[in-house]
């Protein structure tokens, strides 16, 4: 089972990317998106005959594939890129493997629970913005501004993991794993954004930069509601002192 949920993440990832080459070609690649997109939809129906939790990654699929066949303009295919990103996070939630629980006990403030669903729902953002400026719904600034912000909190939340549980055989891995995912999707950022200041926004080369930045986006947020459920199973409350 756990293979299969992992398979079905692979495509589902292979499917954000296809739909981040439509938009990074002027839709070059639409036929193979449309078709990677079916061919997904039957493995998440059959993820969800084996497992409950998979109804929510049809339902998400199900809004996801209608807002892009009637896609109509630079919001609804924004918010087509999102729940793309959401619909993978969903299935590596399925996927996710649960290990021996080590429970310990959080005594920093802010608690890492708020700090890792905060870290979560900043990604989103970001991958929103990232979205809306593929589809000329946003300018750049929102998205560089907001690549900033979201480095920096994730490397906070990061640095509070690691330095209360340095040697947690999940929290440990996983809070590493969410900041050196996020300095990659840093750099791949970059190197999209000069390409684009450049004019070569239709080589070869801008193509898998974009699209790599836009698959790393999706596995940044799966990172980090990963981090963000390990929370809540290992990490009892702070203790409220009298």
């Amino acid at each position: 089972m756990k293979r299969y949920a992992v398979f079905v993440a692979c495509c589902t990832l292979l499917v954000v990317m296809s739909g981040a080459a439509v938009t990074s070609s002027h839709d070059h690649y639409r036929t193979l998106h449309t078709a990677a997109a079916v061919v997904d939809a039957v493995l998440i129906g059959g993820l969800c005959a084996w497992r409950r939790a998979g109804w929510g990654s049809l339902a998400l699929l199900a809004v996801d594939a209608g807002l892009g066949w009637f896609q109509g303009g630079p919001v609804t295919g924004t918010l087509h890129a999102v729940l793309a990103a959401l619909l993978f996070a969903s299935i590596v939630a399925v996927a996710l493997p649960q290990g021996e629980l080590d429970l310990v006990r959080d005594y920093g403030r802010p608690s890492l629970r708020f700090l890792s669903s905060a870290a979560v729902f900043l990604v989103l953002v970001q991958i929103g913005f990232g979205a809306g400026l593929r589809h000329s719904a946003v300018g750049v600034m929102p998205h560089l501004l907001g690549a900033l912000v979201v480095a920096i909190f994730i490397m906070i939340v990061g640095a509070f993991v690691t330095t209360q549980f340095p040697k947690h055989a999940s929290l440990r891995p996983l809070a590493v794993a969410f900041m050196v995912i996020t300095g990659v999707q840093v750099f791949l950022g970059m190197g999209a954004f000069f390409m684009r200041m450049m004019n070569t926004s239709g080589s070869m080369v801008f193509l898998v930069i974009s699209v790599a930045h836009v698959a790393n986006g999706s596995l940044t947020l799966a990172t980090g509601v990963m981090l963000a459920m390990e929370i809540r199973r290992s990490v009892l409350p702070r203790e409220e002192s009298g």
